[in-house]
């Protein structure tokens, strides 16, 4: 398994991996997580929640 730190999901949207760009990314990492190959931790996700752009989104 893969422990993803915030820095994963913050530089894939603001790089080369953005919502509109590159969608397949984003449905990758949901179908890894689901099988238990890719996940975080409950501080990740709060800190990826603090903002109100299209990231919050979708890691709500």
């Amino acid at each position: 398994m893969y422990l993803l730190d915030a820095n994963v999901f913050i530089e894939a949207k603001n790089r080369h991996y953005g919502f509109e760009f590159c969608p397949a990314f984003w449905d990758w990492l949901v179908r890894e997580n689901i099988s238990g190959r890719v996940a975080s931790v409950q501080k990740i996700a709060e800190e990826l929640q603090r903002k109100n752009d299209r990231l919050t989104d979708w890691a709500k």
